[in-house]
């Protein structure tokens, strides 16, 4: 079986499409297909003119002289096309769209009856008649793909052409950020066994095409949080229009808590916080991170980091940097290893504001309790 894939994304082989392209890829090459990839970003594709010359005075033939032909007689003889691309605006990116809409010499101009649909019929043989749509999503939610699905399927409404599997990612970012590989593998996984299916089976299995439907983020707050500290890292954060929020003295006047003797409750562990932490690792850090503790042993306290010193108190900093609201006995099983805290976060066991970025630094600047 040859399998050409066409990575429509505008960032070609660094962006998160390629992710679960390859993962794919290699297993249909597992399962003995030979494969290729072209990245439409390194190629010249010009806008169609709609001027059916390709229909009229040259069939078949594209009046642009461009990377188009070259692209489209290789689609000529695959058995499999895999159409692989980010969402764009619910749909496919402008670098995708007009490879799309170059493939107009693939059709002939008349319209003819095929089964209950009226179609333009294919120039060619199979070229275009069985593909596997590949995308990605910045958002959790997987209806944001309805649009995008949509259309492929009034693409490949002929009844001789099909659609063998969708693998669309939402809360696709998620792909590559390195802290959260083992979380995330099983999407790749399935889309490395839905390769292998679709060179031995013809399709994507009903139980792959179950997991591939899942989001890599089912708690949605928790991953725009997420996202939304990223842009907060940046310097990013939303306007209200005419609204001016003034901030509150940031210097606590709450007393700072005691060393404990041992480490058995919430309130224990917190309180020996700045006994585990590592000023090296901090360095030049100055940051607030507000704990809402919540469930059978509820409490707020904060920890304050500055000038390679960590203080903890009891009570609620005016304007903290992140918030983390979690039960106890989570943060406590977390803190002794005894939980994954990237796992419990994607799972929606507890919950931060603000800049998660520092959340994901507290591994570093803290040692586990003995």
């Amino acid at each position: 079986m040859k399998i050409l894939a066409v990575n429509g994304s505008p960032r070609g082989a660094g962006g998160n499409t390629e992710v679960l392209l390859q993962a794919f890829l290699r297993g249909a090459q597992e399962a003995g297909a030979e494969t290729e990839v072209i990245y439409l970003k390194d190629k010249d594709i010009k806008h169609c003119l709609g001027c059916f010359t390709c229909w009229t005075k040259t069939p078949g033939v594209c009046v642009h002289k461009d990377d188009m032909s070259a692209i489209m007689e290789k689609m000529k003889g695959q058995d499999v096309m895999v159409y692989a691309f980010p969402l764009y605006i619910f749909t496919f990116p402008g670098l995708f769209k007009d490879f799309m809409d170059r493939l107009l010499p693939f059709a002939q101009p008349i319209i003819e009856k095929r089964g209950d649909h009226f179609i333009h019929p294919p120039r060619w043989g199979k070229g275009l008649r069985r593909s596997v749509l590949i995308s990605n999503a910045g958002f959790s939610e997987t209806h944001h793909f309805d649009g995008l699905k949509k259309t492929f399927q009034l693409l490949n409404d002929g009844p001789d052409t099909e659609v063998l599997g969708e693998i669309c990612c939402a809360a696709g970012p998620l792909l590559k950020i390195p802290e959260l590989t083992d979380e995330v593998k099983w999407y790749p996984d399935a889309a490395y066994k839905a390769g292998i299916e679709v060179v031995n089976e013809g399709r994507i299995s009903s139980e792959t095409q179950e997991i591939l439907d899942r989001s890599l983020a089912p708690d949605s707050e928790s991953y725009a949080n997420m996202v939304n500290s990223y842009w907060a890292g940046l310097g990013i954060e939303k306007i209200e229009a005419d609204e001016f929020v003034a901030k509150a003295d940031e210097s606590p006047t709450d007393k700072a808590l005691s060393p404990p003797s041992s480490v058995e409750t919430i309130h224990d562990l917190i309180a020996a916080m700045p006994l585990a932490f590592k000023s090296e690792a901090a360095g030049d850090l100055e940051a607030v991170f507000q704990f809402d503790i919540t469930d059978e042993d509820p409490g707020d306290y904060y920890l304050t980091i500055a000038d390679g010193i960590c203080t903890a108190y009891e009570g609620t900093h005016p304007d903290p940097n992140a918030t983390i609201r979690t039960p106890a006995d989570v943060w406590l099983k977390i803190s002794r290893g005894q939980m994954n805290g990237a796992a419990a976060f994607m799972t929606g066991k507890y919950k931060v504001t603000g800049n998660l970025q520092l959340l994901m630094k507290m591994e570093k600047l803290f040692s586990r309790p003995s």
